[in-house]
């Protein structure tokens, strides 16, 4: 072979290879890099003896059924029930996915037909319900620990949405942690706090069929502190699709709820609620109840049983936390690595870097997975948080904080305003005037300042609840005792009632009205 034509046969090798690659790029980027194209080559998957996989029909029927149910004439797949498939599509759909699967897979056309007559339309006097796609009954469940997607209960299945994790088909990685050691070191610094959760962690992971009667909640002023770097790996240590991430509250106290109380893990980032408020109550019961009443769409609702482990986020200060509360364990993410101008930004984000690498394949996962497996938990107590115990900083400064703000504030404006008595009607707003609460609040914050309920009747009206601050003297025949306070002139009363222009104040009792008075001044309201 002349110089010259090795150079074509070369230059010309040079083109196929770059059109293969060209190819065989394409076939990956459009999902088909492992579909079996007729005379070229491909992986196989070998059995455990190292043989090319090539089950029995009866099997192959089994394995196939599983990939599906059917409904009202169409056909969903598990792992995608948003999808419909008339019974034509469904028909390409399981032979594209049956070459992927078992590359030797090869039937004649009355095969082929006999196949899909089992597997589609079976005949009623021989059913088997492992070689048929079921009937679904609509309904879904979340079965962690169970591998299974298709569980049937009187002759009509439900679809597990739980997964196994992919990594946890592997064996025990051989590869180091210490990426995420170094990331956990980093932003819990504490190793008693550190431990804390990650006890939490290691046992949320370990008994998946069982629920964590309190949540995490990382905190930070700052944003880039790496709290969605800890959720993320996190989410692939119990599995993308067995993990929900939503922002806010609304969603997971909304009425149709169920998905997302099915997935194991619930992140619920920047979390911001009303010491209170109904929102605030249910994420508390959700946390906390093993069952609650769900609702999907075109479904009626039911009681199920829940169990999610919750992890919440946020960059305010959680004062809507009631004093003690052994529901939350609350991490405070602030440090100098923090995004937009932290002292020790570059390494921090090395640390997040190395961090995203280990998480990127299943052996990392995997190597996190068994350090968390190994932890003695003999002291771990998942029902309930001794908070006096194990409270992080941040949670003692919220002791302090949370349970008070709020009703000092209202202490010292009624003291400002020498107020011992606020008619029921008018409660809620002078609440509202720090902090929005739900109507029942009122309650709750007028007892925890030792203020008593009662009917009284004033300037010839009718009886009415009012809060009052207990005295020595007592309200009466339609007067308050402030001794002690400024009093309102008898002239200014006058402008509201004439009536009160002739009370006797100088013993120390004020009108009710005359306290009504100084309630619409603090409230900014005309008199």
């Amino acid at each position: 072979m002349s110089e010259f034509d090795k150079w074509i046969s070369e230059e010309a090798a040079e083109d196929i290879a770059e059109q293969e690659s060209e190819k065989l790029g394409r076939r990956v980027e459009q999902g088909l890099g492992h579909f079996p194209f007729e005379g070229e080559h491909h992986f196989q998957r070998l059995d455990t003896d190292g043989r090319p996989y090539a089950p029995e029909i009866s099997e192959t029927l089994r394995l196939v059924s599983a990939w599906f149910v059917k409904k009202d004439g169409k056909y969903y797949d598990v792992n995608n029930l948003q999808t419909s498939y008339n019974a034509q599509d469904i028909k390409q759909v399981i032979i594209q996915r049956m070459r992927v699967e078992f590359p030797l897979f090869s039937f004649s056309n009355n095969s082929l037909k006999d196949f899909f007559r089992v597997l589609l339309d079976p005949p009623l006097g021989k059913l088997n319900p492992e070689e048929s796609i079921p009937v679904w009954s609509g309904n879904t469940v979340s079965l962690p620990a169970n591998k299974q997607k298709i569980i049937f209960e009187d002759g009509v299945v439900s679809v597990n949405r739980w997964t196994q994790p992919k990594y946890r088909n592997l064996e025990p990685a051989s590869i180091s942690g210490q990426a995420f050691d170094d990331f956990i070191c980093y932003v819990i610094p504490e190793e008693k706090d550190r431990a804390v959760f990650l006890d939490w962690l290691a046992w949320s992971l370990k008994y998946e069929t069982q629920k964590p009667k309190w949540a995490v909640m990382f905190y930070s002023n700052k944003q880039g502190t790496g709290k969605t770097a800890l959720t993320d790996v996190c989410r692939e240590l119990f599995g993308l699709q067995n993990s929900s991430r939503i922002n806010g509250v609304t969603k997971l106290v909304a009425r149709f709820n169920k998905e997302i109380l099915q997935h194991k893990l619930v992140i619920v980032e920047e979390v911001e609620v009303r010491k209170g408020s109904k929102d605030a109550n249910s994420i508390k019961s959700l946390i906390t109840e093993d069952s609650t009443t769900v609702e999907a769409k075109g479904l009626p609702s039911s009681v199920e049983r829940i169990n999610c482990a919750f992890i919440l986020t946020t960059n305010h200060l959680p004062l809507w936390l009631e004093e003690a509360d052994r529901r939350f364990f609350i991490l405070n993410f602030d440090h100098q690595g923090y995004n937009n101008g932290g002292k020790d930004y570059e390494n921090f984000t090395q640390i997040v870097g190395k961090l995203k690498d280990l998480i990127s394949t299943n052996a990392g996962v995997r190597s996190i997975y068994d350090s968390l497996m190994q932890r003695d938990l003999g002291r771990h107590n998942p029902n309930s948080l001794n908070v006096a115990e194990r409270s992080t900083d941040i949670m003692k400064q919220l002791g302090a904080l949370a349970p008070d703000i709020v009703r000092h504030q209202v202490e010292e404006q009624l003291e400002e305003h020498f107020i011992n008595f606020v008619p029921v009607e008018f409660a809620g707003e002078v609440i509202k005037k720090f902090a929005y609460r739900e109507a029942n609040a009122q309650k709750y914050l007028f007892i925890d300042m030792g203020w008593e309920k009662k009917r009284f009747a004033w300037d010839g009206g009718i009886q009415k609840w009012a809060w009052y601050k207990p005295q020595a003297n007592q309200p009466k025949a339609g007067k308050v005792w402030v001794k002690g306070g400024f009093r309102l002139p008898v002239s200014k009363l006058a402008n509201v009632d004439g009536r009160a222009s002739k009370a006797n104040i100088d013993d120390g009792y004020e009108p009710m009205s005359g306290q009504i008075i100084r309630l619409k001044l603090m409230l900014g309201k005309d008199v």
